[in-house]
């Protein structure tokens, strides 16, 4: 009776068993295009009495397909490519800036404006040629505001993509930390948390695109994230934010952690990877491209003003300064200029009011190396204007390849990870067929058990 009530339990064993096994096959099946899913495996073995007998078969986990080392790869590989995506996004946009069109642009300004200098000498009694100059003067100015003001345009993005992004990394860590307690919760109850521990991954490699991060693991299974300098954002059920500050002394955005005492500690440049380091990368470089663009347009104020002092209008009178400003956000032409174009200071000393000499020497500026004392404005703006297309040609470049390496990686870890239907197809047949066969023991013992009681009546 022991050897029948055995196998019967044997028996019941292994219809529990595949049944089971059928249920994760299936599951596979049916998220075979899930994103972020991970495959399961219904880990099968014998079930051993104290005497080391068999007494049938069991579940003994539910294993998740998964490869640490491609997962780590994936996650480096959206490190770099979320900063390169920022990158050339805003590189396009300060490359737009600067493109000339056919009849806008301070390209075109500039030359307009040097061009009216010439025309001034060739007729310095002209009204018109004096008029055409105030105006491709006024031209120029406004240029250089609109040109700084769509430059500070972009630096406010900028700032509004370091705050957004902030605040997904803050969201994104909380949400890291509540899975981290869910996973333990379902454990505890001995509940699978294979499918929170995907959508805990999921977490973790959106969080990868946004800043640099450190993974590692508890001995509870949960996952800890720090940044890239060693401070916590997640540590099991504990989080520390981040938040966007902007320097006192700079005026640009810093990059702060919290402690536990709610001290803002800068950690700007402990940010190197991720979308983050994009923008604060990007934003560097834009503030060069300011600073470059100031720097021409107050060389040519200085230069102008200081030449055009020292001449003497139509009325006899000196110079006085032809522009007033600071840089290129607030240049301007003096308003006495715009509203009377005879108080150009044309001539020379001793040329009489109808003179040419100091307009000829305001218009050599032109051809003059005065910016670095080695390249003429003409010369200094376009190589800036081509430094900045290299700038746009190279991140693209860099993005493509970390693109590829990106899909590369994910490829990779859906070869480990991924659902084949025809293969979980074929094992859910073999589940099946085990299952029936069990089944079909079960019934001969039944027939045996009927059997024998009626022997006995």
């Amino acid at each position: 009776m022991n050897s029948i009530s055995g196998s019967i339990y044997s028996v019941l064993s292994a219809l529990n068993t595949y049944s089971a096994a059928i249920d994760v096959t299936s599951t596979n099946i049916a998220n075979a295009e899930s994103a972020g899913y991970s495959r399961q495996t219904a880990v099968i073995s014998e079930k051993l009495a104290a005497d080391g007998t068999g007494y049938g078969v069991d579940v003994s986990t539910i294993k998740r397909a998964y490869d640490s080392f491609l997962t780590a790869q994936l996650r480096r590989a959206s490190q770099d490519l979320g900063k390169s995506n920022v990158e050339v996004e805003m590189f396009r946009a300060i490359e737009a800036v600067f493109t000339d069109s056919e009849n806008t642009g301070l390209s075109k300004a500039m030359s307009q404006f040097w061009n009216a200098w010439q025309g001034l000498v060739n007729d310095p009694s002209s009204p018109t040629a004096r008029s055409v100059l105030a105006s491709s003067s006024d031209t120029l100015a406004k240029t250089f505001n609109s040109t700084s003001s769509d430059l500070s345009a972009i630096s406010l993005k900028m700032d509004d993509g370091i705050h957004e992004t902030v605040e997904e990394i803050n969201k994104l860590t909380r949400q890291i930390s509540d899975t981290n307690q869910k996973i333990i919760a379902m454990e505890a109850s001995g509940l699978s948390a294979n499918s929170v521990r995907d959508h805990l991954d999921s977490l973790v490699q959106e969080l990868s695109s946004l800043a640099e991060i450190n993974i590692s693991t508890n001995d509870a299974g949960q996952i800890n994230v720090q940044m890239a300098n060693g401070k916590p954002l997640v540590e099991g059920t504990s989080t520390w934010m981040l938040s966007a500050e902007k320097d006192a002394n700079t005026g640009l955005l810093d990059v702060t952690w919290l402690d536990t005492e709610g001290n803002s500690i800068v950690v700007t440049q402990s940010v190197t990877r991720g979308k983050l380091a994009g923008y604060l990368e990007a934003r560097n470089e834009l503030a060069s491209y300011q600073d470059q663009l100031d720097a021409l347009a107050v060389s040519m104020m200085d230069q102008v003003n200081t030449l055009h002092q020292g001449g003497y209008d139509l009325y006899g009178s000196s110079g006085a300064a032809f522009f007033s400003g600071t840089g290129a956000a607030d240049m301007k032409v003096q308003a006495a200029i715009l509203n009377d174009p005879g108080k150009i200071a044309a001539a020379s000393a001793g040329g009489g009011t109808g003179g040419s000499a100091n307009a000829e020497a305001i218009a050599e500026l032109q051809t003059s190396f005065l910016m670095n004392g080695t390249s003429t404005y003409s010369d200094y703006f376009n190589a800036m204007v081509g430094n900045i297309g290299s700038a746009v040609q190279a991140a693209e470049i860099d993005n493509e390849g970390l693109s590829n390496a990106q899909t590369f990686y994910t490829n990779q870890c859906l070869s480990v990870s991924g659902v084949s239907v025809d293969e979980e197809m074929a094992r859910l047949v073999l589940y099946q067929n085990a299952y029936d066969a069990a089944a079909k023991l079960m019934t001969v013992f039944d027939e045996m058990m009927q059997t024998l009681i009626a022997t006995m009546d």
